[in-house]
């Protein structure tokens, strides 16, 4: 009796040694299946991309110019070559009004919201928790005039009539006359919708107002 009492206690060991394996086995295949679904499968542009479970993930506290502005497909690249067919790490995540998911994103600990600010590919928004950080190298790069805050973007008008500065401040659209009060405070940052114009009624058509002050 004792022998068969033993063999029963094996295969009830046995047993149980194979629901503990095939329980691992699947929160292995689990957890390999949800970093699976942070691979990157399209980048949109340099501070949005969508994830191979469909997710659309853009840069928390990164904004990146938009098509056809200054810049637009050199952030765009870089930001593909940091992550495109890449599995992402996200952390702080927060949704915006309008339903996206903002996140810090790492890959192989290199912290990308990061790396675009300091190569001036993006500007720093104002959000998340490594505020005072990315200010900081927000502004360093305004500093060395790199990226977006070269000439190359933040540009002067070469003709004598046309010298009127418009700003597109999210979606804020004014125009400043040479005889405005804050006229040469005025930064034209084309990589951001900024634009020269030649007379007001252009700027106007183009749908920004006159600026107070004027």
């Amino acid at each position: 009796m004792r022998v068969k009492g033993k063999k029963f206690q094996k295969v009830g060991y046995l047993a149980l040694i194979l629901v503990l394996l095939a329980s691992l086995s699947a929160n292995l295949l689990q957890a390999r299946i949800r970093t699976e679904n942070n691979r990157v499968l399209r980048v949109v542009d340099g501070d949005s991309f969508d994830l191979k479970d469909g997710r659309r993930i853009r840069l928390l506290s990164v904004d990146a110019p938009e098509r056809y502005r200054c810049l637009y497909s050199e952030s765009r690249e870089r930001l593909k070559d940091l992550v495109l067919g890449k599995k992402v790490k996200l952390k702080d995540l927060v949704t915006d009004d309008y339903g996206r998911i903002l996140a810090d994103v790492f890959v192989n600990n290199m912290f990308v919201n990061k790396i675009m600010l300091q190569e001036g590919l993006a500007r720093f928004t104002y959000t998340g928790k490594d505020y005072d950080d990315l200010k900081a190298i927000n502004l360093n790069a305004k500093n060395l005039k790199i990226g977006i805050y070269s000439p190359l973007c933040r540009t002067t008008s070469t003709d004598a009539n046309c010298q009127i500065k418009a700003n597109n401040n999210h979606g804020k659209k004014f125009y400043f006359t040479p005889q405005c009060r804050n006229y040469h405070q005025v930064i034209v940052d084309e990589s951001f919708g900024d634009k020269w114009f030649c007379s007001e009624k252009e700027a106007a058509d183009s749908g920004f107002q006159k600026a107070k002050g004027c």
